[in-house]
C-alpha cells in the first residue's frame, strides 16, 4: 500500500506569542497548524468525502420506491412482529434457516428491533422502516469497504469499480432493500473484510476482536456466510503463524475463541431451554456431512465448483448471461495466488473464501441457492479485479478506470432489472387503505386487497397500526387497486 501524502493544506496559521499574553492560546494556535495539513488538505477531504458520498448515494438508491413497493410477506412479517415486542421477549436463537434449525445468535433480531425503536416512529411503526434501517447500515459498511480498497491499492478506480459492481448486482441490489437476513450476512462480512484490509488486526489486539465479532455475527444472520467467516477469522492468525510468532498467534486465537464464547452465550442458552424435540441448528448440516463421510453420498467438488461459477454469473451478470465468468474466475484466483503470494492477508480475504466454498459444498448434498453466495461475491469481484489488473503491468492504472467506465454503464440496466425483484406494488394502497379503515372506526371482520399477490396478507398492516379485526363483524373491507376502500356488509340486517 502506498503512503498517503498531504497535499496543500485548506488552513494554515503561523503566530507569534508576545511575551506578555497567555500561553495556553497560542498553544492551541500551534496544536492546529501541525494537525491542519494532516487533516484539512483536499486529497484527505476527497479520501473521506467520496466514501460518505457512497454511503448516501447507496442509501437513496435502495430505498427509492421503498415506501411503495416493500416485500412484505411471511419471512418479513415474523421478524416485525418479534420487533414490535419488547427487547426481554426477543428470541435468544437467530432466524430459522431454509434447510431447518436456526442461525447461530439472535443479533438478526436485536437490530430489527433496535429499527423499530429508532427509525419506526418515523413511519408509523411500519415494517419498512425496519428495511430503511438495514439499508443505512447496509450502505455503510460498503463505503466502509470503498474506503479500504482504495487505501489498500491505492487506486480510487479499482476501489470505485469493485464497489459499483458488488452493489449494483441486481438480486444484491433488491435484497439488501428487503427485512431479510441473508442481505445483512453479506454486510457484515463487507465490513469485516474491509476491517482486514485496513490492517485492524495488526495494530492491537482490540482489532483483532472487533474483526472476529463482526465475522461471527454473520453466521447470527445466515449459516451460509460460515466460509467466508472461517477465511476471515484466518485473515487474524494467518501473519504471526507465518512469521512464526507463535505467541502472538495464541493470543490472537484467544481473543477470537472468547469474542465467539461471548457472542454464543444467548443461543447457549437457548439451548438449555430448548425441548428434547426441538431441532439443533446444525442437525441438517452434520446430516449431509455424515452421509458424504460414510459413503451415503459422493464427493460433490466438481458440483460445488459449478455452484459457486453460476451464482456469479448469475448474481453478478444479470440480467445478461455470461457463462464464462466462471471461467474467468477460476484463472484470475490462480493469477492473484501467484501475483499476490506474500501477502497472505489479502489472499484470505479474495481468493480464500471463494477455495473454502468450493470445498465446503463438496460436503453438502442439498441444492446450491444463488443467495447462499451473497458473501462470497466480495471475495469474487475483487479476486476478479485483481487478477485483470495483474495481467495489465504498468497500464494496470488504465484498466481500472475501464472497469469503473463499464461498471458504472450497465448501472441502468441493472437497476432496471433489480425493480422487478423482491417487489411488491401495491404496498403504499395497502398502507394507505389500512389507515383509511382504522380512521373510519368501523369494526371489520376483513380485510381484502385482490391486487396483491398470492402469499400477501392484507390484514397485517392493519393490526400492525393499531387495529383490531373483528371476526364477529358484519363489515367487510375490501381495498381496491386505486386505494379507494369499499365496505361489503355481511349480516345485513
Amino acid at each position: 500500500m502506498k503512503p498517503v501524502t498531504a497535499g496543500r493544506p485548506l488552513l494554515a496559521l503561523a503566530y507569534r506569542a508576545p511575551e506578555s499574553a497567555p500561553v495556553w492560546p497560542f498553544m492551541l494556535v500551534s496544536c492546529i497548524q501541525r494537525m491542519a495539513p494532516r487533516t484539512l488538505t483536499r486529497e484527505r477531504l476527497t479520501r473521506y468525502g467520496l466514501p460518505l458520498l457512497a454511503c448516501v448515494g447507496l442509501t437513496l438508491l435502495r430505498t427509492h420506491d421503498i415506501a411503495r413497493t416493500f416485500w412484505l410477506f411471511g419471512d418479513q412479517i415474523l421478524y416485525w412482529d418479534s420487533a414490535l415486542l419488547p427487547f426481554s421477549q426477543q428470541p435468544l436463537a437467530g432466524p430459522e434457516q431454509h434447510v431447518g434449525g436456526y442461525a447461530l445468535g439472535p443479533t438478526y433480531y436485536y437490530l430489527v428491533w433496535l429499527s423499530r425503536v429508532v427509525v419506526g416512529p418515523f413511519y408509523d411503526n411500519l415494517p419498512h422502516a425496519g428495511a430503511i434501517a438495514q439499508v443505512v447500515l447496509h450502505s455503510a459498511l460498503d463505503a466502509l469497504l470503498l474506503f479500504a480498497i482504495w487505501r489498500k491499492s491505492g487506486s480510487v478506480s479499482l476501489a470505485a469499480a469493485a464497489l459499483v459492481l458488488i452493489t449494483t448486482a441486481p438480486y444484491d441490489l433488491a435484497l439488501s432493500a428487503t427485512l431479510w437476513n441473508p442481505s445483512l450476512a453479506s454486510a457484515v462480512v463487507k465490513g469485516a473484510t474491509a476491517l482486514v484490509l485496513l490492517g485492524w488486526p495488526e495494530r492491537s489486539l482490540v482489532g483483532v476482536g472487533v474483526v472476529a465479532g463482526l465475522a461471527w455475527v454473520s453466521l447470527h444472520f445466515h449459516v451460509p456466510a460460515v466460509f467466508c467467516v472461517a477465511s476471515l477469522l484466518a485473515a487474524l492468525v494467518v501473519i504471526p503463524l507465518r512469521d512464526r510468532e507463535y505467541r502472538s498467534a495464541g493470543l490472537r486465537t484467544g481473543v477470537i475463541a472468547g469474542v465467539v464464547l461471548f457472542l454464543q452465550l444467548p443461543y447457549l442458552a437457548h439451548r438449555l431451554m430448548s425441548g428434547p424435540g426441538e431441532e439443533a441448528g446444525g442437525a441438517v448440516i452434520s446430516g449431509s456431512l455424515a452421509q458424504v463421510l460414510f459413503g451415503g453420498a459422493p464427493l460433490r467438488v466438481v458440483d460445488s465448483a459449478a455452484g459457486l461459477a453460476q451464482a456469479v454469473e448469475r448474481i453478478q451478470a444479470d440480467p445478461w448471461q455470461a457463462a464464462w465468468l466462471g471461467w474467468a474466475l477460476a484463472v484470475c484466483t490462480v493469477i492473484v495466488l501467484v501475483r499476490y503470494r506474500r501477502d497472505p492477508t489479502l489472499l484470505a480475504v479474495t481468493v480464500l473464501p471463494l477455495l473454502v466454498s468450493v470445498a465446503g459444498y463438496a460436503l453438502w448434498v442439498g441444492t446450491f441457492d444463488e443467495y447462499y453466495y451473497l458473501p462470497q461475491m466480495t471475495a469474487a469481484v475483487l479476486t476478479m479485479l485483481l487478477g485483470i489488473t495483474a495481467l495489465a503491468g504498468p497500464y494496470r492504472h488504465y484498466v481500472g478506470v475501464a472497469a469503473l467506465v463499464l461498471a458504472v454503464a450497465i448501472v441502468p440496466a441493472r437497476v432496471r432489472r433489480a425493480a422487478t425483484i423482491h417487489k411488491m406494488p401495491g404496498y403504499d394502497l395497502l398502507v394507505e387503505g389500512s389507515k383509511e379503515i382504522l380512521n373510519r372506526g368501523v369494526s371489520v371482520r376483513a380485510i381484502k386487497a385482490d391486487f396483491l399477490p398470492p402469499g400477501a396478507d392484507p390484514e397485517y398492516l392493519y393490526t400492525v397500526l393499531g387495529g383490531r379485526l373483528d371476526r364477529n363483524g358484519e363489515w367487510v373491507a375490501r381495498i381496491a387497486d386505486d386505494g379507494v376502500v369499499f365496505y361489503d356488509q355481511t349480516n345485513p340486517r
